[in-house]
């Protein structure tokens, strides 16, 4: 077979280029410390590679988010603490308010002191993360968990939590709902708050609410006001309207209304009889502890001079410190909560760290170039490159003429 000269230089320099094209792949292999520098280099590697990356992406995330989480829960329990002191301090001011040897003046004054500590407890109840979120007003973060009312405080935030996913099946809040942890004080589990308007002119007094039919209970707040020293509306303040009207008042006669059953009670002499204006307030189940503060401070305020205004201390000393545990309480369980996520977080980013290394050292070992195995490779193919020049120039100058000198 006849190979002309043309085709023996053709094939000479596709091979060269072939070789050089091997050199310039080891050698930006080895500059780049990357064994895949482009999807042709392993396809099948390469196709690893891409999928364990965007896992890899993904758990990264999760770790962020983790992080996110436990700063939130470590704020919102460093707030939780000092809402804890100011609780606690309270339960000692409820002592020194009823004792009996303090006159009007040291009432007004620990009065004072619970409004105070109220006010203290409405900052941090609306206190924000570094971005500005609201903590505790669930997943309505940008509005503030509680706003000021004649009765303290009530919740304007919402039910839910603010949840963030933490791993591929779990998710963990961010935000806690409020009323959690300021809410949900009950006398008990059948009976209500029954507490006179600090600006009632009257001694009358009220007693603690009873169910009279549980199928009619709405759970809302109510008020009874007296339009005249025998006639008196109630009213449904959570919303707003009129429940019944003109009613007959008598002394002591139960009043029921929506499955309540509660009675209102003339006190001694002249000032007993409720007059027009006289109110009282009426919370089943669902007060809070603004609610409870504001009650304790009215109370404290009014006159003890008869027997029935310090009967209506007493008792209201009584409710406010139960509400006071009570809130603590919550306190302490959302704390014990905000515990158990951040252990779960804790060992979240344990299982998340180990993983993320693995598909770290998965990922080195298919696309990081081995050095030693690099060089030697790039040794040989310049040696063989080389050695193909040499060769390529000694038999490229043989003709028939030189072969017969």
């Amino acid at each position: 077979m006849r190979i002309s000269t043309t085709s023996i230089y053709q094939t000479a320099v596709l091979n060269f280029n072939d070789m050089q094209s091997n050199i310039a792949t080891s050698l930006n292999q080895i500059d780049t410390g990357k064994a895949l520098t482009s999807p042709a280099d392993n396809p099948a590697a390469a196709s690893q590679v891409l999928v364990i990356a965007q896992s890899d992406s993904i758990n990264t995330q999760y770790g962020v988010n983790r992080q996110n989480v436990s700063n939130s829960l470590n704020t919102s329990d460093g707030i939780l603490s000092g809402v804890t002191s100011i609780l606690q301090n309270m339960e000692s001011l409820v002592v020194q308010g009823g004792n009996g040897s303090l006159s009007p003046s040291d009432r007004a004054s620990v009065a004072q002191q619970f409004q105070s500590s109220m006010n203290q407890l409405l900052n941090l109840a609306n206190s924000t993360d570094s971005n500005g979120n609201y903590l505790f007003s669930g997943s309505t973060s940008n509005v503030p968990a509680y706003a000021t009312a004649p009765s303290g405080a009530v919740y304007t935030g919402n039910q839910v939590s603010q949840m963030v996913q933490v791993d591929a099946s779990q998710q963990t809040a961010t935000t806690t709902v409020g009323s959690s942890i300021f809410g949900n004080i009950a006398a008990s589990p059948n009976a209500f708050f029954g507490i006179p308007d600090g600006g009632n002119v009257s001694t009358a007094t009220i007693s603690a609410g009873t169910v009279a039919n549980s199928a009619l209970l709405t759970g809302d707040n109510y008020s009874i006001k007296f339009t005249s020293p025998t006639t008196y509306d109630v009213t449904d303040t959570s919303l707003g309207t009129v429940v019944s009207s003109a009613n007959a008042y008598t002394t002591g006669t139960p009043i029921t209304f929506d499955g309540i059953q509660i009675s209102v009670t003339n006190g001694a002499g002249a000032t007993g009889v409720p007059v027009t204006g006289d109110q009282f307030a009426v919370q089943p189940g669902n007060q809070n502890i603004f609610q409870a503060i504001t009650n304790i401070a009215n109370a404290l305020n009014q006159s003890t001079l008869t027997p029935a205004g310090q009967k209506n201390l007493a008792a209201a000393l009584s409710q406010g410190n139960s509400s006071i545990s009570a809130s603590l309480n919550n306190v302490l369980t959302v704390r014990a909560q905000y515990g158990n996520s951040m252990q779960q977080v804790t060992s979240l980013n344990s299982v998340g760290n180990t993983v993320g290394l693995t598909y770290q050292s998965t990922m080195s070992n298919l696309q990081d170039v081995n050095y030693a195995k690099a060089i030697s490779q790039l040794s040989l193919e310049q040696f063989t490159y080389q050695a193909a020049q040499k060769a390529f120039a000694s038999t490229s100058q043989l003709s028939l003429i030189s072969m017969l000198r």
